[in-house]
């Protein structure tokens, strides 16, 4: 879950709602909305301990067609697109160290360098993601840490006359929208359910756990972000004065609060956990590639492992796709719309398999469930709630990156008869 969320979106919703409160409570309630998800899906993975996640999960409750656009906008935006995006980010990184760099073409290196490391099999994609995993949890420790511990550097608010928008308006449901991106992957252990040991008990164990420590490792860290910039402060503008396409508050902030080597050391700290988000992606994609494939939904090249077990192929094809989409998304106005681009759709996705829990223990009461949500059916009815309320929220802030949103599903609706073919 950790990764590139936490140090590029921040700045693309703050200076938007300016108070400093409205900031932590978008990370709050984005924790409390992946929570309320973690607790209905793990009573969905402990009844449905296989590979595929809330793709699997839509197929099971509402048929093939939900099933399959789940699937294909899981691994075009929750895969390909969160790929590309934090290897854009990992690129602007290096060029902090490498000026003459080119972001984009540091972007497509870092992805064709996972996707080999993780066609050498599971075992050792497995452990470069722990190594990976340990480091940047330390890291971020260290980081709050030296953060509430240097001087604040925060410049005063300048709080205009009309105000700020405030909780529950248009612009506050967008920012969770975009917020939402950096909590992608609480998910994610459904995603691999069949590649876990006792996954009935360890899948939901694993889905609350990180949720509940990754929503307080980022209050913490935007906490240390308002000390060193306001809110107003957060906002890239390019030199002609306009939004910059790129969000960079973590580099910004360690550039305020610390000085000579120690900003050096934690810019290079925050390139290991970009490194260790794109390996962590780039491993649980393949995966969902493969599952498609399995269930007839995409071609049968995809459902093949190499000679050391991994989905070759699949990692393959997904790291293509997203050098390609890291062409396109220069077409983008800015990183949030970017964001809610991505965001839109796999809040609806998530919101139809999240819902599918109150589907199936009215369709289906006696079925074993080794996990069930607690405080049913609170859960499953406020994460639906929010997602609602945060689509219909961001189609009305940003209706350029809905229409892109729409535009995706109905084409990929399009090519169906083309990917999909008839399992016996």
């Amino acid at each position: 879950m950790i990764g590139a969320g936490i140090f590029g979106s921040t700045g693309g919703f703050a200076y938007k709602l300016g108070n400093e409160a409205d900031v932590l409570l978008v990370w709050l309630f984005c924790g409390g909305f992946a929570l309320a998800g973690a607790l209905s899906l793990g009573e969905m993975a402990g009844m449905m301990p296989r590979a595929g996640g809330c793709y699997l999960f839509n197929r099971e409750v509402y048929g093939a067609t939900v099933g399959y656009l789940s699937g294909v906008l899981t691994i075009l935006l929750a895969f390909i697109g969160a790929l590309a995006f934090i290897a854009l980010l990992l690129g602007h990184y290096v060029g902090e160290f490498v000026p003459k760099a080119p972001p984009a073409a540091t972007a497509a290196l870092a992805v064709a360098m996972f996707s080999l490391v993780h066609c050498a099999g599971l075992e050792m994609g497995t452990r470069v993601n722990d190594a990976f995993t340990v480091f940047k949890l330390g890291v971020l420790a260290a980081f709050v840490v030296a953060g509430l511990s240097a001087k604040d550097m925060a410049a005063p608010l300048e709080i205009p006359p009309q105000g700020w928008p405030g909780v529950f308006s248009a612009p506050f449901a967008a920012a969770m929208v975009s917020a939402s991106f950096a909590y992608m992957g609480w998910e994610t252990t459904t995603f691999i359910s069949s590649e876990v040991r006792f996954p009935e008990r360890n899948v939901p164990r694993s889905l609350l756990a990180g949720t509940l420590v990754v929503t307080a490792t980022y209050l913490l860290v935007t906490w240390v972000y308002l000390r060193a910039l306001s809110p107003t402060e957060m906002v890239a503008r390019a030199a002609d004065g306009t939004v910059s396409g790129v969000f960079d508050v973590g580099l910004r902030a360690a550039r305020r609060l610390f000085d000579g080597d120690v900003r050096v050391w934690f810019n290079s700290m925050i390139l290991i956990v970009l490194l260790s988000t794109l390996s962590t992606v780039t491993m649980v994609g393949a995966r969902v590639l493969r599952a498609m494939s399995q269930a007839g939904q995409l071609p049968a090249a995809l459902d093949h492992l190499n000679a050391r077990g991994a989905p070759g192929r699949a990692l393959i094809v997904q790291g293509a796709g997203t050098i390609l989409f890291i062409v396109a998304a220069r077409s983008f106005q800015n990183a949030d719309t970017l964001l809610q681009y991505i965001g839109l759709p796999l809040t609806l996705v998530m919101g139809a398999a999240v819902l599918g829990v109150i589907v199936l223990r009215r369709r289906d009461p006696g079925r074993p469930r080794p996990f069930r949500v607690p405080l049913y059916p609170l859960p499953p009815l406020l994460f639906g709630a929010l997602a609602c309320w945060m689509v219909v929220s961001s189609v009305r802030e940003n209706p350029a990156a809905a229409l892109a949103s729409a535009g995706t599903i109905a084409l990929l609706l399009l090519l169906r008869p083309v990917l999909s073919r008839p399992v016996r």
